[in-house]
């Protein structure tokens, strides 16, 4: 199953906006395939994920990465990729 990965931290403005947005758009349509997470709180994970710009956006399928983006999304993109399950 494919899922979204939002990289955030509380502090990053450019977070915020694109949370508001993009963010929004994309989980209106998947609320259940997005997850946000706090880049500073669980630091393991976004090291894992090698994320060290902030926002960054992963689609993974099952846990393969199959798209990244630092900073803006593209909504119809996201869209796109979180409807094609393979």
């Amino acid at each position: 199953m494919r899922k979204l990965l939002y990289f955030h931290a509380s502090w990053c403005k450019p977070c915020k906006f694109v949370e508001k947005e993009f963010l929004s758009k994309v989980e209106a349509v998947h609320p259940d395939k997005i997850e946000r997470v706090d880049a500073e709180n669980e630091a393991v994970r976004a090291e894992k994920h090698r994320v060290d710009k902030l926002p960054t956006t992963l689609i993974l399928d099952d846990e393969n990465e199959i798209f990244r983006r630092v900073g803006g999304l593209d909504i119809e993109e996201a869209i796109e990729i979180l409807n094609d399950n393979g």
